[in-house]
């Protein structure tokens, strides 16, 4: 990474506390300007990517994550970060690329680490993700934390558990639908929903608003489907996990509801 002055340093902490508090408005007006200033800066770069990926911008994200390489082509953080976002889009040969280089330039780049981690898990090489995950937690625990693994087991337990926990009122009314667990979505429907392979949960079916009866295939039972590693990445402890299978539940229930997206995020269920 290139010297960068105590000035420039000093605002681009603040502008990485403003997008840790996500006060990613504050933080582009910071960023803005120190663009301005300093437009050969691959660091300003790489802090307006992660304010994008932030708000779930990926693809311009992975722009601005492109020009921080263009900027700083020996600079390991850059490489990482792209490859982060390359993992959302599906993108899995050229994220494993910027691993490899990310690592190159440093062997201890825990987000290199992390991703290469992920890419793993998604070649279903669990034992090899579980290591490069520990070896990421050993360099940065606050930045990579451990996923809580659990038995399938009791990851079921924790499933029942969590169905519960939900309305009563939902739970009634989901009479008739099917949960099913898997460790990963799978490679075939990620490639044609252009869905995240990271997704926690998906609703497989017609919406109770969608269903009639003159169409025989809307009355197929529905499906939640609930993915355990991606699931377990986001949790450090048992109860996290039942927490996050809740909210899961909830959002792809919502979808059997017939909500939109914009619907479960003014219900925090996004």
């Amino acid at each position: 990474m290139a010297e960068v002055s105590n000035e420039l340093q000093s605002q681009l902490d603040s502008a990485y506390e403003m997008i840790s508090a996500d006060e990613i408005e504050q933080a582009w007006v910071l960023l803005g300007r120190l663009e301005q200033e300093y437009p050969e800066s691959a660091e300003v770069m790489a802090l307006m990517g992660d304010a994008a990926l932030r708000v779930g911008d990926i693809d311009y994200a992975i722009e601005l994550y492109d020009r921080a390489v263009e900027l700083d082509p020996e600079w390991s953080d850059a490489y990482s970060a792209r490859a982060n976002c390359l993992v959302e889009e599906f993108q899995l040969e050229e994220a494993e690329t910027d691993v490899e280089r990310a690592l190159d330039l440093d062997p201890e780049n825990p987000e290199a680490h992390y991703v290469r981690a992920i890419l793993l898990e998604m070649d279903r090489r669990f034992r090899q993700a579980d290591n490069a995950f520990r070896h990421a937690n050993r360099l940065d625990p606050d930045g990579c934390p451990m996923p809580m693994r659990v038995t399938r087991k009791v990851f079921d337990e924790a499933v029942q558990k969590a169905m519960a926990l939900l309305p009563e009122e939902f739970r009634k009314r989901m009479e008739g639908v099917e949960v099913f667990v898997s460790d990963l979505p799978d490679a075939k429907m990620i490639e044609e929903s252009g869905l995240s392979p990271l997704i926690m949960g998906v609703f497989d079916g017609y919406s109770i608003t969608e269903r009639s009866g003159s169409d025989p295939w809307s009355q197929i039972p529905p499906r939640i489907h609930l993915y355990q590693k991606n699931i377990e990445r986001q949790c450090m402890n048992k109860e996290e996990l039942v927490r996050e299978i809740e909210i899961t539940l909830l959002h792809e229930v919502g979808h059997y509801f017939g909500l939109e997206d914009e619907d479960l995020e003014r219900l925090d269920l996004a």
